[in-house]
């Protein structure tokens, strides 16, 4: 299968860590050259420096940082042939106790940020012969996850963005998609894994299977970030070219059993 994505130029929105680190990672590895960005610009920086990528520090939440951020990755390379936001802020509690600061602070990085950087990136992405998007979001859209409500209203509207995207960018030659992540060992999770063993006496193998099976999830695996940039690489590449407007969901069947 051909990838074909030698030299193209790929912004990674959220690229310091987890899923965003591997798809860079994964990225140059096939040749592209590849921008991260992330608000810790000190992380950003070593990761993209230990990858052979560019690093921009900018967060998605301020218009006038992702114009910025946009206009110093055509400045470096001259070009952007495609994007993967992924760019979000974990938010926890029940939803009825959500305030307002952490209910906007959560949609907008991940939903209205999304679409500040496709909006700045439009003219750019529609030069290029092959432009696509990809919109990481997360099964917290499709699952009451209790404790979870502002991450999955913004994985929901996520999706609910790719597909009007996807509408409304095709005349200019962009695809966009979105990949559904189940649970997967990032940073996040193995520090709650990590809590959870210290907490009640397990090890840390025993403290991630005590998360699945509490989550009726006793019958899966967690996910690798490597796993899931492997499908996000794919559907940047030659090979998905006839794949727009899809939300793929890549979760290894993390689907809860019901009993009957």
């Amino acid at each position: 299968m051909e990838l074909d994505l030698r030299d193209r130029v790929v912004l990674v929105t959220g690229g310091s860590r987890g899923i965003g680190r591997a798809v860079a990672q994964a990225l140059v590895a096939e040749g592209a050259r590849v921008a991260i960005c992330s608000r810790d610009a000190a992380s950003c920086l070593e990761t993209a420096d230990e990858l052979g990528a560019n690093g921009f520090a900018a967060d998605v939440g301020e218009d006038a940082a992702v114009s910025a951020l946009v206009a110093h990755v055509i400045e470096r390379f001259g070009r952007l042939d495609a994007v993967v936001n992924n760019a979000g802020r974990f938010g926890g509690g029940p939803v009825i106790e959500l305030g307002d600061d952490a209910l906007h602070e959560g949609l907008d990085t991940k939903v209205a940020g999304a679409l500040r950087v496709v909006r700045h990136a439009r003219p750019h992405l529609s030069t290029s012969d092959r432009a696509s998007v990809v919109n990481v979001s997360g099964v917290t859209a499709e699952m009451v996850i209790p404790g979870a409500a502002v991450t999955a209203m913004g994985n929901a509207g996520l999706l609910t963005l790719t597909a009007y995207l996807a509408h409304e960018l095709r005349a200019d030659g962009v695809r966009v998609n979105a990949v559904v992540p189940g649970y997967t060992l990032t940073g996040v999770w193995a520090d709650r894994a990590r809590a959870l063993a210290e907490a009640e006496g397990l090890d840390f193998e025993q403290a991630k299977q005590a998360i699945l099976d509490r989550r009726g999830l006793g019958h899966a695996r967690w996910a690798t970030a490597e796993e899931i940039a492997d499908v996000i690489v794919f559907l940047l590449s030659r090979a998905a070219r006839f794949v727009n407007g899809t939300a793929l969901r890549v979760d290894g069947g993390q689907s809860p059993a019901v009993d009957y």
